[in-house]
């Protein structure tokens, strides 16, 4: 008995799904995570793609976004390398058996690799993504109107702000190849791209303005995952030197207190643990030992200056472009503490959101160099 048409094509459907499923049972597990993760990428990557059209087409478009979208560019073009160079064991499906056994662990393992790797590129991506548009709504204009007493104070972070985002760029452009990727410890883009986006964050809840909205859903989000993420730094300090912990947690009950002038005990505390900890890590007699003789500018009244230990920090790394980000991250975090105490100076009525970020950004600041510093023993 002949089928219709109409029975042959739905026969023709159910084989079709039969075989989809059979070929799904047989792929590797990192095809479907590069699958899920395009999928989680793509409306990542629209969003940035508007904010690139936006930079490109605006001439007043500061020069600190430029820089995040020239380093989410180039992340996600890493990001490509991974898919591409994943898809050549895709063409193993024909070879015969006895070939497939020897390449077989060796695939697993790069794949697993560029799986992971490519998990963490998507998380810059995103993290870039959001401090993009954090950044494109800071009105340092606005903030200059409304302090108009300390000028020098703002001029000073917009600096700061802008000299990090342009580390950044270069920090991420420096690795050309997604096989760089992997010569640099794990945490170091997703470390540096984590400090670009608390920035962003601190310096946006720091806006002085009439008009006081909720915060972006996938800010909080991202804000949770870093809160998060950077639990651990108080361990760190303790496993380092546990006096170090005093100031820190000094700090923190500063800022959980009721006292009225709680906030500037919260900067003070933050001001001692930052300068303890770099001497700490980088004391003077091992810094002065390590600086050439030529290098006079690393030397202040005899004294090793900040940049001089944050070099001797990374020394070990050979990789200019990273000691040249985490110097400049060091110097945003500052300018961000003195701009505060100007603020608080002028305003002692600073929320519990502004503080508290910039209690975030410090907690960020501590991981990533306490990081560094156990990479580079």
């Amino acid at each position: 008995m002949k089928k219709n048409p109409q029975q042959t094509a739905l026969a023709l459907q159910s084989v079709c799904k039969d075989l989809e499923r059979v070929i799904a049972s047989l792929r590797p597990p990192y095809v479907n995570l590069y699958e899920q993760l395009e999928a989680a990428l793509r409306p990542i990557r629209l969003h940035h793609q508007d904010l690139s059209r936006i930079a490109s087409a605006s001439e007043i478009m500061s020069a600190r976004i430029g820089e995040v979208v020239k380093a989410n560019d180039h992340l996600q073009k890493l990001a490509d390398q991974a898919t591409a160079s994943t898809r050549m064991f895709h063409d193993l499906a024909g070879i015969h058996d006895s070939w497939l056994k020897s390449v077989k662990p060796l695939q697993e393992q790069i794949a697993q690799l560029q799986a992971v790797t490519k998990l963490s590129i998507a998380s810059m991506v995103w993290r870039l993504t959001i401090s993009e548009r954090l950044f494109a709504g800071i009105d340092f204009g606005a903030i200059r109107r409304n302090i108009t007493a300390h000028e020098p104070t703002i001029a000073r972070l917009r600096e700061s702000v802008s000299e990090l985002t342009a580390a950044n760029c270069r920090l991420v452009e420096s690795i050309g190849t997604f096989a760089d990727i992997t010569r640099l410890p794990d945490f170091t883009l997703t470390g540096a791209t984590r400090e670009v986006f608390v920035t962003s964050h601190a310096v946006d809840v720091i806006q002085i303005s009439d008009e006081s909205g909720e915060q972006d859903a996938s800010v909080n989000q991202l804000l949770t995952e870093v809160e998060s993420e950077t639990a651990i730094c108080i361990r760190l300090l303790e496993a380092l030197d546990p006096e170090l912990t005093t100031p820190y947690i000094g700090a923190r009950k500063a800022l959980d207190g009721t006292n009225p002038d709680r906030v500037r005990h919260f900067l003070s505390s933050l001001r001692e643990l930052w300068n303890h900890l770099l001497r700490h890590i980088a004391p003077d007699e091992r810094v002065l030992a390590w600086i050439p003789r030529d290098r006079h500018d690393l030397l202040h009244k005899g004294r090793p200056t900040r940049k001089a230990r944050v070099l001797y920090v990374c020394r070990k790394f050979n990789h200019a472009p990273l000691a040249d980000f985490v110097d400049q991250d060091a110097r945003a975090l500052m300018a961000l503490v003195e701009f505060f105490h100007r603020v608080h100076e002028l305003n002692p009525n600073l929320t519990d959101e502004q503080v508290r970020a910039l209690l975030l950004r410090t907690d960020s600041w501590l991981m990533y160099i306490l990081q560094i510093w156990e990479a580079s023993k």
